[in-house]
């Protein structure tokens, strides 16, 4: 069965070309690499290379730099990728019946520490509402997940907010989390070097922006601590200290989690924070969905109003 073609605008031009081609093109430019974009859409390598090659002969311009080692989109390759993803959106949409904007779904990304807190109470919160939002949960790094948004295989992610600017992303401020030390509940005292200095210590991983953070606190000040292990996962490093095997340093979470695990709780002060937001590009084409999500997960993380940069 021939796949449908669709008309695709490209200055001031009609072309034609074929569906199957334009999901081949945006699964290269989210993956970056022909042998990925062939394992998301089911082909070979090859059939990637000749669909990219009768793609440009159907449009009569090159959208490839042709001197690239890897398979590298050139300005109109890239800026024909997200009128791509809308006609695909459209086309399914016609196959289904479906109005696309009845329901909005979702890919995003989020980092660690809101898996057990602020992602769920969204997710049971929009099934009270009856928003129509179906959401595909991506766990990560705010490293990892950043270059996916940019590339475009997330809607959005929530992350720890970036050390730089860029012009084709927003950024909305979600909440501020002060950064605490947690220690065992039979650990006395309250000043936060005195403790790091007595007990052993378990470091957030360094490959979390927010453990940099700490990492540099502790640096700052010239705090030695006794590590025994690093940890990625939050509510892993809860586990080890409320079974007294150490203190750590974390972000007091906007929504607590859903499990309860007993601990002191110590401010390392009010200018000690890490803030938490949510990215995604500025030309998506759910923009409106991703920005009611941010709205909904603002109100969750107790914000009245979430402050909005565009980079």
């Amino acid at each position: 069965m021939a796949v449908p073609g669709t008309a695709l605008q490209l200055h001031g031009l009609r072309k034609r070309v074929s569906i199957r081609r334009l999901k081949t093109l945006v699964a290269v430019a989210e993956t970056g690499s022909f042998i990925e974009a062939a394992r998301k859409v089911h082909l070979t390598p090859a059939a990637v290379g000749q669909q990219m090659k009768s793609l440009e002969a159907e449009l009569g311009q090159p959208i490839f730099h042709r001197d690239a080692k890897v398979p590298r989109l050139n300005s109109l390759g890239m800026s024909l990728v997200p009128r791509a993803r809308k006609l695909i959106l459209d086309y399914q949409a016609l196959m289904t019946g479906a109005d696309a904007e009845d329901i909005a779904e979702l890919t995003i990304g989020a980092v660690d520490t809101v898996m057990t807190g602020l992602v769920p109470a969204t997710l049971r919160h929009l099934q009270e509402s009856q928003r129509p939002i179906h959401l595909r949960i991506v766990p990560g790094l705010s490293s990892e997940l950043l270059r996916q948004v940019d590339r475009g295989s997330l809607d959005a992610a929530v992350i720890s907010e970036p050390r730089q600017r860029y012009p084709h992303l927003v950024w909305r401020q979600l909440a501020v989390e002060p950064l605490v030390l947690i220690t065992p509940p039979a650990v006395a005292g309250t000043e936060p070097e005195e403790i790091l200095g007595r007990y052993p210590f378990i470091r957030f991983s360094r490959n979390a922006w927010v453990g940099e953070q700490i990492d540099n606190w502790l640096l700052e000040r010239g705090i030695a601590v006794r590590e025994t292990m690093e940890l990625e996962s939050l509510d892993a490093i809860y586990t080890m200290v409320s079974s007294d095997l150490g203190v750590s340093i974390v972000p007091d979470r906007c929504v607590p989690s859903i499990h309860t695990i007993s601990h002191n709780r110590i401010p390392l002060g009010e200018d000690v924070v890490r803030v938490l937001g949510l990215l995604w590009r500025r030309d998506s084409l759910a923009y409106s969905a991703i920005d009611a999500l941010a709205e909904e997960m603002a109100a969750l993380a107790g914000k009245s109003q979430s402050k909005e940069y565009f980079y």
